[in-house]
């Protein structure tokens, strides 16, 4: 039991490494889309599902080089290499006893995720400011024999900046946490009403008022409003949210649900594109390309129909393609992506509407 135990584990080591080795490669090819200025905060959090080349879990990418890299780029990479190194010739000079703390913070952050957690970064700050107090001893020492009129006037500039900083900073941070927790609030409080019902959209209202920026908030809203408002709302969140995958595919709903396949067709690609490995939005994507043609057909526009559906013949293909790279490949399935049977009906469905578009016999369940 015990050797088994252990190779167990060995197991488990080996296919960890292989897979942040994977992350690595992932996220080293998105660094060089942007490499000098990087691509903004979160972003290997908000992107991996659309670069990821195999479908494990990982919304860090174990590796606070890398994660800076792609945050801040080569020049943001620098400027925090600069901080780090400064301060550790200050600890050498004035606590070098502090020295192995902060050895081992940028050492296993370089190969973790550590760097992700506010906390550590301000234990980090606050050992710099540990290493500094001895010198600021001396120079206190050194300030009191300076003559009274300079002691008098020197230090105020300084605190009456540093106060007016950490007055404006605690304020901001103050006001942003109260909108983002009261949005919060009103959001939960929402999801417990009936779907709707008056009071559901009352609360997503005061919740999107809060916090216009959140993407879930913004879905659940547009569902209570008419088509045309609801459309408009999304395409705004998009100028927020470019990477998040929902919307499009709330997008992909709204133009299948009005009969206009090619755009739905469109919004589905995108959101495909954004999180490669999830076999539920394939499958609803599917399963609204399918009705999106039925949609048009019923109106009389047949053309347009059997071209909606081929459309939806691609979409099932390249799921179809990539179900079956993934079983055949040996990488971690974490995802469990694969082809389903709904996504199977639904894709032999939508070749019947493709080829036979006046076919009776095609299923019209729901999923």
């Amino acid at each position: 039991l015990a050797v088994a135990s252990t190779a167990d584990r060995m197991a488990a080591g080996v296919g960890t490494g292989l897979s942040r080795l994977q992350m690595w490669r992932d996220a080293l090819k998105l660094w060089t889309e942007a490499p000098g200025m990087g691509h903004g905060g979160e972003t290997w959090r908000s992107m991996f599902r659309a670069i990821q080349s195999s479908p494990y879990v990982g919304g860090e990418v174990h590796n606070g080089i890398l994660d800076l890299a792609l945050d801040a780029g080569i020049i943001g990479l620098l400027l925090i290499a600069c901080w780090f190194f400064s301060t550790l010739r200050t600890m050498w000079r004035q606590a070098p006893q502090l020295l192995p703390s902060v050895i081992v913070f940028g050492l296993h952050g370089a190969m973790d995720f550590d760097w992700s957690f506010t906390f550590l970064w301000m234990m980090f700050i606050w050992l710099g400011g540990w290493a500094l107090s001895s010198q600021t001893v001396q120079e206190a020492a050194a300030y009191k024999k300076r003559p009274r009129f300079f002691r008098q006037l020197t230090p105020w500039p300084q605190l009456i900046l540093a106060g007016l900083f950490v007055i404006f900073w605690l304020g901001g941070t103050a006001w942003f946490a109260g909108h983002q927790l009261a949005a919060d609030q009103q959001y939960r409080l929402a999801l417990s009403n009936d779907a709707g019902s008056s009071e559901r959209k009352t609360l997503l209202t005061a919740a999107y008022k809060f916090n216009p920026y959140r993407p879930d908030i913004v879905i659940s809203l547009s569902r209570t409003l008419p088509a045309k408002k609801a459309e408009l709302m999304l395409v705004q969140s998009l100028s927020y949210s470019p990477v998040y995958p929902q919307l499009y595919g709330e997008l992909g709903q709204l133009a299948a649900r009005s009969g206009r396949g090619e755009s739905a067709g469109n919004y589905f690609e995108q959101a495909i594109a954004l999180n490669r490995f999830d076999a539920s939005s394939q499958s609803l994507a599917l399963y609204w390309m399918e009705q999106a043609s039925r949609r048009e057909l019923a109106a009389g526009y047949t053309e347009r129909g059997r071209q909606t559906a081929s459309a939806g013949v691609r979409l099932y293909e390249r799921y179809r393609q990539q179900a079956e790279e993934v079983a055949a490949g040996k990488a971690r399935n974490d995802r469990r992506f694969g082809l389903n049977e709904v996504a199977l009906r639904y894709g032999n469905n939508l070749r019947i509407l493709a080829f036979n578009p006046l076919a009776s016999e095609v299923s019209r369940k729901y999923p």
